[in-house]
């Protein structure tokens, strides 16, 4: 074991040091062996707590290959089938297009359902039961098995499916089907477990200049797609399993082989959006697993990136290679990642040596707005000037419901109006009319600035509505008396 080089252990810390990553874990696996294993940096920068291959980071979106694995053992076990309508299991769970009506796990697990992101409805203090109830309200994104769709929102519903089918949590089928066999005793699926522990990562982002850490993301509510703690050690036996073709490190098939290469086939397409690094795109997806190649070398991959974490798990599965690396910290990861992943598997495939570091960035130090990469703008209205708002904003104030959405508060505070949704509180600012932008509305990992527009009837505020998604037209909540 700890077989990478002085030259990439090197790369890693010179490539942490550029993105000011406070800490990392990084385990690689070769023919079913430990190749190498550590930490990097620090898991606690106020208590100068070194992190190490047993400290807990949420692997964020890596979650969903676990939950893909997870249907796959019910597949096995002939609790579930890949190609049954979920309604047979979820009855609760109906979509609002009518073609849904034969929505598989395949369908949810390859990102076909056409649902799309509506990453605003998640995390909350609602089940998932609830969240599949208010499903059939939501306008999908686009047309079902059409384009394909990245969506957390319909991997909770895998989960959730799960655990209609089988009448236990997904957390406890997480335990008793996949980090019991695979003996992962340091991985679990909630934020509160992980916060008790002793030797977790905080989560950390830069911005003014600093380091700042960040409250641990309670996302529960979409624990399937996005809520998994483990550590570098843990991952490794996880990717050990993938390598083998789904068996233990007893040599026990954990799925049965014919599952896993269904798992692992190729269902839909999309951008690499997530990790599009330019060089070695996976535009193939699977269930839970992107796929590509990577200089000749089948390649699966999946990132994970949620509040102040950044997670990227890879394994070559003709070469029996596998490699995972954790952070805790949020934006930019794409480039460390991916540079210290492509710099590892150089050496461990023995090729030559490339200065992965030079072709992501130049030597400057990056700039404030790099670490901005998840800030986005849906707010497009053209300034009408010389308006105010028809009514003083002491009438807007009040409860506003979406049956898809749920409940949203306007309130006024010191003379500006507030957006309370879910856990948030968004000062809104007059723009014009009756139009407010929202800024730093948080969605999955990034920050938005939208447009709030309120419909006025009669001199009573109606409704409000509000750019969540902006693949369908705005969401409306309609004031409640």
């Amino acid at each position: 074991m700890n077989n990478l080089s002085s030259r990439t252990i090197s790369a890693i810390e010179k490539e942490m040091n550029y993105w000011r990553i406070p800490g990392a874990a990084v385990a690689v696996v070769k023919d079913g062996k430990l190749w190498y294993l550590g930490g990097f940096g620090f898991r606690n920068c106020e208590e100068r707590l070194t992190a190490d291959a047993k400290t807990q980071f949420c692997i964020a979106s890596c979650s969903k290959s676990m939950t893909s694995a997870l249907i796959s053992v019910l597949v096995d076990k002939g609790i579930l089938s890949y190609d049954e309508p979920v309604t047979t299991y979820a009855p609760r769970l109906i979509m609002q297009d009518p073609a849904a009506s034969a929505m598989s796990l395949r369908d949810i697990l390859s990102h076909k359902t056409g649902f799309g992101a509506h990453d605003a409805i998640w995390p909350g203090d609602r089940g998932r039961e609830e969240l599949a109830d208010s499903l059939r309200f939501i306008q999908p994104c686009t047309d079902f098995r059409g384009e394909a769709i990245y969506s957390n929102v319909m991997y909770a519903m895998a989960g959730y499916v799960a655990e209609c089918a089988t009448g236990e949590s997904w957390d406890e089928l997480m335990q008793k089907y996949i980090f019991e066999p695979l003996k992962m005793k340091r991985t679990n699926c909630s934020a509160d477990i992980m916060k008790k522990d002793d030797n977790y990562a905080v989560p950390y982002r830069y911005g003014n200049g600093k380091l700042s850490p960040l409250e641990i993301w309670n996302v529960d509510l979409a624990g399937p797609a996005a809520s998994v703690n483990s550590t570098a050690e843990d991952m490794a036996k996880w990717l050990m399993m993938h390598i083998s073709g789904g068996k233990t490190s007893e040599g026990r098939a954990l799925i049965q082989p014919s599952t896993f290469m269904e798992m692992h086939s190729v269902h839909s397409q999309f951008d690499d959006s997530v990790g599009g690094d330019g060089f070695y795109e996976c535009i193939d997806y699977s269930m839970g697993w992107k796929t590509g190649n990577y200089k000749g070398h089948a390649f699966r991959k999946h990132t994970g990136k949620i509040e102040g974490y950044s997670s990227i798990q890879a394994f070559l599965p003709d070469d029996g290679i596998g490699v995972v690396i954790l952070t805790n910290f949020h934006s930019p990861t794409v480039p460390f990642m991916y540079g210290s992943l492509y710099t590892i598997l150089d050496e461990v495939l023995g090729l030559e040596y490339e200065d992965w570091t030079s072709k992501f960035h130049g030597d400057a130090l990056p700039e404030e707005e790099e670490y901005l990469d998840c800030d986005v703008n849906y707010f497009n209205e053209e300034k009408v000037h010389g308006t105010h708002t028809t009514l003083p904003l002491k009438g807007y104030e009040g409860t506003y419901f979406n049956r898809g959405y749920g409940m949203l508060r306007i309130a006024e505070r010191n003379n500006v109006l507030h957006m309370l949704y879910r856990d948030m509180d968004i000062p809104l600012e007059h723009y014009h009319n009756d139009v407010f932008k929202a800024d730093g509305v948080k969605e999955d990992i990034l920050t938005i600035t939208l447009p709030v527009i309120f419909a006025v009837d009669n001199g009573t505020i109606k409704a409000a509505a509000v750019r969540f998604e902006p693949m369908v037209p705005d969401i409306v909540f309609i004031r409640e008396e």
